[in-house]
């Protein structure tokens, strides 16, 4: 069977990808501009992807 063409990007099973994309540039930003290593930077791109997502959930688009 095929499936029905998708409509929107809030249907698409790669919605979460954009905050996964956000926090690992992030996270190669902190490293790059400090001189933290990579854990700590990973971990602040994580911090900051999940803000995003929760920042657009509270908003009601996903």
């Amino acid at each position: 069977m095929t499936e029905p063409p998708l409509k929107t990007f809030r249907d698409s099973p790669w919605r979460y990808s954009q905050f996964v994309v956000l926090g690992l540039l992030v996270a190669g930003l902190v490293k790059w501009l400090s001189p933290l290593a990579w854990l700590p930077a990973l971990a602040i791109g994580a911090g900051v992807g999940v803000a995003y997502l929760l920042f657009e959930k509270r908003r009601g688009v996903i």
